[in-house]
């Protein structure tokens, strides 16, 4: 895989990762999808980006899952839609739904080296009611970066079909 050229090719390839771990058909053999994931860690480094819109951030309910990483923290920004988780064990907090033609939606980003050992812990406590994604981090209308975020399963697989 070379360099995406443009934001929507990058969206073209993170799409279908995503729909991998989604657990949804791929048109990608397991190891074009473990090549593609590598190229996109070793350009962008996701592994160690977590972008966070609710619970997890700075100061909310459940910070304390993340407090300590360390790690640096920005202003990021990505598309797609927040709302409110209506059902489960989530219900009434913020969930997202990525779109790469929706609003561009402020977050925040924790970049840390301790993320990778994380992951699994934190898919744990987010549950099977979300599932992590990569996504596009935008600026601008550029593209600055590729980073992990926590989506609602149900409404990804809906949109991902």
């Amino acid at each position: 895989m070379a360099f995406p050229e443009s934001l929507d090719d990058l969206q073209a390839v993170l799409t279908k990762l995503n729909r991998g771990r989604l657990g949804l058909p791929v048109a990608w053999s397991t190891a074009a999808r473990a090549a593609a994931e590598e190229v996109v860690e070793a350009l962008f480094r996701p592994g160690h980006k977590l972008a966070i819109y609710g619970t997890l951030a700075p100061g909310e309910v459940n910070h304390q899952q993340i407090a300590g990483l360390g790690g640096q923290w920005s202003n990021a920004a990505l598309r797609g839609h927040r709302g409110t988780i209506d059902q489960g064990i989530h219900r009434g907090l913020p969930g997202l739904r990525l779109d790469p033609h929706g609003p561009v939606m402020a977050v925040k980003l924790l970049v840390s080296i301790k993320l990778p050992g994380a992951w699994v812990r934190l898919d744990r406590f987010e549950s099977t009611e979300m599932q992590r994604l990569l996504v596009p981090l935008e600026q601008g209308g550029r593209l600055v970066g590729v980073a992990n975020v926590y989506t609602l399963r149900r409404a990804m697989m809906e949109l991902l079909v």
